[in-house]
């Protein structure tokens, strides 16, 4: 894989101030970089490209930050494990029934979206009983 980036070394100068706010966000802007991706990672973005309707660019940009790990919402509290929700968010009642019932519908719209169904033939029709 290569990678080409396109940037000026940084040099600091005892008399230059530290970036503040918009030199800090320009720094932090997006930059052009080409890459070189196998056919296997380029089959994964173009399935998530065509399945999120985005750009290749941000189909990439996505699948690399949901790939930082990221601390997980559930604790233990008195033994059971508890979702800890935000508290701006209004309070949340699961119970297990609506659980079980989310993550069946979760792994039927995965089934139904890379699984292609199979086209029914059509009818044969036989010379008798035609219309006129």
């Amino acid at each position: 894989m290569s990678t080409i980036t396109q940037s000026r070394p940084t040099t600091r100068n005892a008399s230059r101030p530290a970036r503040t706010g918009k030199a800090q966000r320009q720094a932090r802007a997006s930059r052009r970089t080409t890459i070189t991706l196998s056919p296997e990672s380029q089959e994964i973005v173009e399935r998530f490209r065509s399945a999120t309707g985005t750009s290749t660019s941000a189909a990439i940009d996505r699948i690399i930050q949901r790939s930082e790990p990221k601390p997980s919402r559930l604790k233990e509290v008195n033994g059971f494990l508890v979702l800890d929700v935000p508290t701006k968010h209004p309070p949340v009642h699961f119970t297990l029934e609506d659980l079980k019932e989310a993550e069946d519908d979760m792994d039927r719209e995965y089934i139904e979206r890379l699984m292609p169904r199979k086209k029914k033939p059509a009818p044969k029709r036989s010379g008798k009983g035609r219309r006129k």
